[in-house]
């Protein structure tokens, strides 16, 4: 089975080990943070819970969930009552430092030959292997309306790359590793976009083809100062988004720690 992170992220996870005052009962653990990928590999390796404060005073570190270490119960996300699915164990189970893993949610995507293509708003992976199957790409709300939105297949998608993209820590301006972003192959610029305005009024004429072509000569006559005008607003929301998730990750120790909730929130100009 195939899962979309935008599916998951911010959802309730509960523990399937009972309490002792009442065995059929489960304990709400937190709420999905961010899904976490291989630092060379493009695969997901887990997903981090964002637990509640203690006394809602007191900070609890999050808690990483290896991409097997749960499973779906009544549309709710349920901790497997194994070893190896959680934390230390499950990071030993993967082989991984979790400190070398990446968020991929809001880093920017970038061909071999240097085009920014958008940024990772979604990724799909295979539910028992946790390989990549696509990435979707977004390039802001305004522009995603009217141009769609980029799907690259896995096969286009090589994987996160230090050295190009955004800055990913506070570090001085030499400093290469700092930057990161999704390496794809020159080929995903031909890759498909759907969801704009042009393609639904391209869809909705296409009782008679002539008919849909010249409506969607019209529609793109109309749409374009349009379009000029959001692909700014876009690249100037990007620039916030990015700026906004670097300086959150340069207060963490890890890559990952807020990394989406920053990115979506310079995306929507807060």
């Amino acid at each position: 089975m195939d899962i979309n992170t935008k599916d998951l992220v911010t959802k309730k996870v509960w523990t399937e080990r009972p309490r002792k005052d009442d065995p059929d009962a489960t304990k709400k653990v937190g709420r999905i943070r961010s899904f976490v990928f291989h630092p060379r590999e493009p695969r997901c390796v887990g997903f981090m819970v964002k637990r509640p404060d203690v006394a809602l005073m007191f900070h609890r570190k999050d808690l990483f969930v290896a991409f097997n270490g749960f499973h779906m119960q009544g549309g709710d996300i349920v901790l497997n009552d194994d070893a190896g699915s959680k934390d230390r164990s499950a990071c030993k189970a993967l082989s991984i430092n979790l400190d070398e893993c990446v968020v991929w949610v809001g880093l920017p995507a970038i061909t071999e030959d240097g085009t920014l293509l958008g940024y990772v708003d979604s990724v799909t992976f295979h539910g028992e292997t946790g390989r990549v199957v696509q990435v979707e790409l977004s390039q802001g709300a305004t522009a995603n309306t009217l141009l769609g939105r980029r799907v690259i297949p896995v096969e286009d998608v090589c994987g996160f790359k230090r050295g190009m993209g955004t800055q990913l820590y506070v570090a001085d301006d030499d400093d290469e590793q700092a930057l990161g972003a999704i390496l794809v192959r020159d080929q995903a610029k031909a890759a498909e976009v759907a969801g704009g305005v042009a393609e639904k009024a391209g869809t909705a004429t296409a009782v008679a083809a002539d008919k849909a072509k010249r409506t969607y000569k019209k529609v793109r006559k109309v749409a374009k100062p349009k379009v000029e005008e959001a692909s700014k607003a876009a690249g100037e929301a990007v620039e916030k988004g990015a700026y906004a998730t670097g300086r959150q990750i340069g207060r963490t120790k890890g890559m990952f720690k807020g990394f989406a909730d920053e990115f979506k929130k310079g995306m929507n100009g807060e």
